[in-house]
């Protein structure tokens, strides 16, 4: 009856992230009907900068609290030292952004970057920092609808905030981005209200024993985290670069049609986690084949899924997405292969994450950063903006080869469940 339950609030919470998801994806025939490729290439840059810069903002410490969780900690003393360097160190890197903005403008104009947008993302990634410190709490104590509720509330009203403004008012680029950050900062009032409501506020001070400790699981998490966005993103400005805004607004689109299965495996994966953590914790021979089985049926599962995006992708572009952005199609295959191998890897990686191997997961996710850029370049260079698509699938296969092997070299699962 404990696993039944436990599997329920993971599946609670699969269904609230897939509905988070699944709202911006909704909104692409909007924003591909109202944008042109040059003003969704904007978007997408203000996008990927967010992601690019989440890890440094916050020194990744706020992924400390899903996994600490589980040890005999002061929680509310852990979640006050989390947030103090949260916001010490957030305060800090958002206004280096702004002085990097205003000295920098006329470079940025150069590559069609609108003033102020890297602040901007700053202060979005800083203000959702905020809110992801009680979405974690509520997840790994599983308030499966606290969780779902804010999620869904705050990206329905930011996407309904961008719809009246893109569509009804007329706004470009603005339209999208300016709702992201004034959400963001009433969600995250909403947050600090929410923690202080829980008792976690009311001895606001950093410890310095847990301060250690946090810092320690973290920090390397920094370059994990980072290496992971380069490898997602990094296409972007390689295409910006070396080809144009337009060609960014293109290959967005298509990659964010074949990204609907990266949607399906961060919903399961931030749902599993806990689960996974826990089930290791008992060691039982049980427990290790409970785990070993759901991997191999959340596998197939995500080929299926593959399989069937791929066939619907003709559709998708014939009535959903503007005839300007058709050059994409092609690109999409590349994308959902890749994510394919990211889904497996990202159930792999979580036994050295249980261990506390973030170091050995920050080199990897380094290295494979760096064959990325490198890929990137020479893939673009020769295949246009086809060749960015396939950089990302081959860097997501050798991470996914490396994880595997280490993995089935390092812990002693039943992956042979005949036996």
């Amino acid at each position: 009856m404990k696993d039944i339950n436990l599997l329920k609030n993971i599946s609670g919470f699969a269904f609230f992230n897939v509905l988070n998801s699944a709202i911006p994806f909704l909104l692409l025939p909007v924003l591909t009907a109202y944008l042109s490729p040059e003003h969704y290439g904007v978007v997408d840059i203000f996008y990927n900068t967010t992601l690019i810069i989440t890890p440094i903002i916050g020194l990744s410490i706020v992924q400390s609290i899903g996994r600490f969780y589980f040890e005999k900690i002061v929680l509310s003393r852990f979640v006050s030292t989390v947030l103090v360097i949260l916001l010490s160190s957030g305060l800090i890197i958002t206004a280096l952004s702004l002085v990097f903005n205003i000295v920098f403008e006329d470079y940025l104009l150069s590559y069609d970057i609108p003033p102020y947008l890297i602040f901007l993302a700053f202060l979005y990634t800083l203000f959702t920092q905020i809110s992801e410190i009680l979405l974690a709490l509520w997840r790994v104590s599983y308030k499966v609808a606290h969780f779902g509720i804010f999620r869904v509330c705050k990206t329905a009203l930011d996407l309904g905030l961008s719809i009246f403004l893109i569509a009804s008012l007329g706004y470009g680029w603005e339209g999208r981005i300016y709702p992201q950050v004034v959400v963001a900062f009433v969600f995250a009032i909403i947050a600090l209200y929410g923690l202080r409501k829980l008792g976690y506020l009311n001895n606001l001070k950093s410890d310095k024993e847990y301060k250690k400790q946090a810092m320690a699981y973290s920090v390397p998490l920094i370059f994990h985290t980072f290496g992971s966005y380069v490898i997602n993103f990094s296409d972007r400005f390689f295409i910006l670069i070396m080809l144009s805004m337009s060609d960014v607004g293109v290959y967005s689109v298509a990659y964010q049609i074949g990204m609907v299965i990266s949607l399906i495996q961060n919903s399961f994966n931030q749902a599993w986690v806990p689960f996974f953590f826990q089930k290791l914790n008992e060691n039982t021979e049980g427990s290790k084949r409970k785990i070993v089985q759901i991997t191999y049926l959340y596998i197939a599962f995500l080929i299926i899924i593959t399989v069937v995006i791929y066939f619907m992708i003709p559709l998708i572009y014939k009535y959903f997405i503007n005839e300007s952005y058709i050059e994409g199609a092609s690109l999409i295959v590349w994308v959902l292969i890749g994510f394919l191998f990211n889904g497996i890897y990202k159930m792999l990686v979580n036994f050295l994450f249980y261990d506390k191997k973030t170091k050995l997961v920050a080199i990897l996710s380094l290295s494979s950063a760096m064959l990325n850029i490198i890929l990137n370049y020479f893939l673009i260079k020769f295949n246009g903006i086809t060749g960015a698509a396939q950089a990302t699938m081959l860097t997501f296969l050798f991470f996914m080869l490396v994880i595997l092997i280490i993995t089935l070299r390092s812990y002693k699962m039943p992956w042979n469940l005949k036996r």
